[in-house]
């Protein structure tokens, strides 16, 4: 057995190929290419994500720079009507024919802006006194019966203690009408300025409402019909204001927010608390920027100085809005296939080139080893064979030495070794048992039944003696029977389950009992 292994042993370091010394060399190269290439992957991933987000970073700006310059107009709007002589008539009198001039020049206004909602006077104590409203395209002035009280209104309320000449910028909500939210929901922004009449006397303010939805079309840019990034409004409590309004379902009656918020919570926390950054999740990647109109009125002025807006009485505590963007992950899946593709081929083509040289190398070692043990194996294993040949015979020679019969079964019954005591037992010349069933050496009527037992027996085999209180026959070669003790030995060789049965001739027992 020692010289089986040392053999096997032999072989396989010199007639193989070096499988272990083959992953030994080839493993850490490998994964230092991994590694490597990995790194380089992501570098060049990174590399072009930074580039797709200095490309929206330049889209943000623009859009603010649009809606900057969008509400820039509205506030010139709203000085020059705090200003002129019609407004400042129509506050010291108060009169119907004033109050129609102011009108006539609120709609001149509305016409001209279609996206102005409304352009109203509301006096110091909260009534509107003078209102225009647009809808569907139309603007006309709202009769006198059908003037609301705002004096609840939180816009009213925080653009009425401001100083005349002072600017109000509201947050973005919702129109409201007579306490109800407008159907269909329309998202506005008002403007508002504190006007005195010719007495320096504090009359209100004048409120323009701004559609943002037609704002929002500015995401867009003329001419486009798909953009690669979806660009969303966002104000200060995560709720998407711009869209299809007709998708905007509920609403909460105090905050008037529509219930649309950023859907991942991760996104929604990282953009209300940072003004600009970026975000990469498995939905896609997002950036935002925060919409600063003040900045963009100060460049607009800075470029165009007729357009100058007294910056330092501007009041915008509720303004607040982010400007988003989100790529999808189907936009970024050609970034990573293509730069997977570059460099898993490159990976591909290093480790080939360096799997096929350590190889040749290998096979190269083995070969020469091959010839220089080729000798030195072969005589080994005739030694071994002439050993192994030598302690065969050395067995039989002591198995046949043996008085006591000896037959080794397999698992289906059949003789596979008999000693020359079984043989002489039973009757039979060298070698002839060897092949045949040891169901055959019983008595007929006991066969079928012996076939059962071996069986069961063959279930859990265990070491035993049979025949101890009854009388065992075999049946000799000649057809006579023979009274025997049968002993059983399970044993296992090379995992195939033998029994070695033992047979003692009872013979001569029985003769001496007939004679005494």
């Amino acid at each position: 057995m020692d010289t089986t292994i040392t053999d096997s042993t032999e072989s396989s370091q010199s007639g193989h190929f070096p499988i272990l010394v083959f992953l030994a060399l080839f493993l850490p190269i490998a994964v230092i290419v991994l590694l490597a290439a990995y790194y380089y992957a992501s570098q060049r991933t990174d590399d072009r994500i930074k580039e797709i987000l200095e490309s929206d970073s330049a889209r943000l700006n623009l859009i603010s720079g649009f809606l900057g310059a969008e509400l820039l107009g509205s506030l010139k709007h709203l000085r020059s009507l705090s200003t002129e002589t019609i407004t400042r008539r129509a506050l010291d009198t108060e009169s119907p024919a004033d109050l129609q001039s102011l009108e006539t020049s609120f709609l001149i206004l509305a016409r001209r802006n279609p996206q102005y909602l409304q352009v109203r006077w509301i006096n110091e104590s909260g009534i509107e006194m003078s209102r225009v409203t647009g809808d569907k395209g139309k603007q006309y002035a709202v009769a006198a019966e059908d003037l609301q009280d705002k004096r609840d209104r939180y816009y009213f309320k925080e653009a009425n203690e401001l100083l005349p000449g002072e600017l109000y910028i509201s947050r973005v909500d919702l129109n409201e009408e007579r306490g109800k939210i407008e159907k269909p929901i329309k998202p506005v922004l008002r403007v508002a300025t504190p006007v005195e009449d010719s007495a320096k006397k504090h009359r209100g303010i004048i409120v323009i409402n701004i559609d943002m939805k037609h704002l929002f079309n500015l995401v867009r840019l003329p001419g486009e019909t798909q953009l690669e990034a979806d660009f969303l409004l966002v104000n200060q409590q995560g709720v998407v204001l711009n869209g299809e309004i007709e998708n905007f379902q509920t609403v909460v009656a105090g905050e008037q927010d529509v219930e649309f918020i950023l859907p991942d919570p991760k996104v929604r926390e990282r953009v209300l608390a940072s003004n600009t950054g970026s975000l990469e999740l498995a939905d896609g990647l997002w950036s935002w920027k925060k919409l600063s109109p003040f900045a963009a009125f100060k460049r607009l002025s800075r470029v165009f100085p007729e357009h100058q807006v007294s910056f330092d009485q501007m009041i915008s505590d509720d303004f607040s809005l982010k400007l988003v963007a989100h790529r999808p992950p189907s936009s970024l899946t050609g970034v990573r296939s293509e730069n997977l593709f570059l460099i898993s081929l490159g990976v591909i083509i290093v480790l080939s080139v360096y799997c096929l040289s350590l190889i040749f190398y290998l096979n190269g070692r083995a070969r020469v080893r091959q010839a220089e043990v080729g000798a030195a194996h072969a005589l080994a294993r005739a030694s071994g064979m002439a050993r192994m040949k030598e302690l065969e015979e050395r067995f039989h020679r002591l198995v046949d030495a043996s008085s006591i019969g000896q037959l080794v079964v397999d698992s289906d019954g059949r003789i596979e070794i008999s000693n020359l005591a079984a043989e002489r037992i039973l009757g039979h010349e060298r070698g002839e048992l060897e092949g045949s069933l040891v169901d055959a050496l019983l008595p007929v009527s006991l066969q079928e039944k012996h076939v059962d037992y071996r069986k069961q027996f063959m279930q859990a085999p265990e070491a035993r003696m049979m025949g101890i209180g009854r009388e065992l026959e075999a049946i000799r070669k000649d057809g006579s029977p023979i009274p025997v003790e049968v002993g059983l030995t399970p044993y296992m060789d090379h995992d195939r389950q033998l029994i070695l049965v033992s047979l003692i001739d009872l013979s001569h027992r029985d003769r001496v009992a007939r004679i005494s």
